[in-house]
């Protein structure tokens, strides 16, 4: 497993994190690999869902982009 080291946090925002993960009852660096696992989870789903959005705006579409191809490729 990687390992990662955070330089530079702000005291006051590591208090309030080990609090939060004392409350929890797990360790800091728990907080921290929860946190980071929460965060690529909710990216994805952020693009799965404008994905979504975009096949469903798009879907049915008669646009050809067939000429607009060829256009670009002939200049």
């Amino acid at each position: 497993m990687a390992q990662v080291l955070v330089r530079d946090l702000d005291d006051g925002i590591v208090a309030r994190l080990k609090a939060m993960a004392k409350a929890q009852n797990i360790s800091l660096e728990q907080k921290f690999r929860d946190m980071a696992a929460r965060e690529v989870l909710e990216v994805e789903e952020r693009f799965e869902e404008i994905s979504r959005r975009s096949r469903e705006q798009t879907r049915g579409s008669k646009l050809d982009s067939t000429a607009l191809i060829r256009a670009d490729r002939d200049r």
